[in-house]
Parts: C-alpha cells; sequence; structure tokens
C-alpha cells in the first residue's frame, strides 16, 4: 500500500510539475505571443473531444497503428507505470510486445485547468498481455494533454492497477 501511495504522490507531482511547465509561448502558434488571461469563457476542446482522443490513443495501441500513436503522443511524452517511467519510444516498443485483446473506458472525467491543458481520469477494464504475460484487469487512468498549435496531444499517462 505505502509503495502505491508513494507511486501516486510521484505521479501527482509529475502531472502537476508539467502543467506549471508549460508555458504560454511554448503552446501557442506565435512564440513572441503575450501571456494570456484564463478565458472566462468554455476552451475550445471540450470533455467530448479529449475523451474522443483518449479513446484514439487506445485504438492505436491496440492496432499496432504506429504512426497514428505518435501522431497522438508529444514529443517529450511519459508514461508512468508500475513497472518504470517510459518515454515515448519505450512506450513504442512496448507495443510490440503488447496484445491488447479488449478495453473499455468508464467513469471518464475531464477537466480544464487552463485553456491550454486538459486531465482526462478514467477506469479500464481491459484483457490484455504483455511479454507473454497476462496483465489483464482493472485500472485507474490519468492522461494530460496540451494544446500545440491546433492540436492536442497527449503528454503523460499513468495507470494503476486497481486491486
Amino acid at each position: 500500500m505505502n509503495r502505491q501511495l508513494s507511486l501516486l504522490c510521484v505521479v501527482l507531482i509529475a502531472t502537476n510539475t508539467m502543467c506549471l511547465a508549460q508555458t504560454d509561448s511554448e503552446l501557442s502558434e506565435e512564440p513572441s505571443a503575450a501571456p494570456s488571461v484564463a478565458p472566462s469563457t468554455a476552451p475550445v476542446a471540450n470533455a467530448g473531444t479529449i475523451t474522443d482522443l483518449e479513446e484514439s490513443v487506445w485504438k492505436a495501441y491496440k492496432n499496432k497503428q504506429l504512426r497514428s500513436l505518435q501522431g497522438l503522443l508529444y514529443k517529450t511524452y511519459y508514461g508512468v507505470y508500475a513497472d518504470g517511467i517510459k518515454t515515448l519510444d519505450m512506450e513504442v516498443a512496448d507495443m510490440d510486445k503488447t496484445n491488447l485483446d479488449n478495453y473499455t473506458l468508464t467513469d471518464v472525467q475531464v477537466k480544464f485547468p487552463n485553456a491550454n491543458i486538459a486531465v482526462i481520469t478514467y477506469k479500464t477494464s481491459q484483457g490484455e498481455t504483455f511479454d507473454g504475460k497476462d496483465v489483464s484487469g482493472k485500472y485507474y487512468n490519468e492522461s494530460v494533454w496540451v494544446k500545440k498549435g491546433n492540436r492536442r496531444l497527449n503528454a503523460f499517462h499513468t495507470a494503476i492497477k486497481a486491486k
């Protein structure tokens, strides 16, 4: 339990750090744009858009669609799992060792800390093997999507197996 709590704390700190580290100039199309004030209206993306993007990541991973997956993940993507912290290249390499037979996303919640960042949390039930070992089960997930130009990219993902 302490190990999972420690991992959760690391994930929350990493997520917070990533969110705060993204500056308006990094996320806007115009590098010289002045910092913007948080909008008083709803962000352009909505919860449905972010949920659809998250589903697209799962579909690309399940179907081993490398180009689609890479197009959805930020170049400095990180994934945090029980077996370690993974970069984009490591995540892609693991795709070849994974057979994701089925999955469902439930209890989806999307929050927008600001117009450039979306945080999605949800539960999954998945039938999956990794490197020949059954890792099926229920998981708690979180992803952070950042706006880069006119696109939203997944910069961070974590999954913790439920007990």
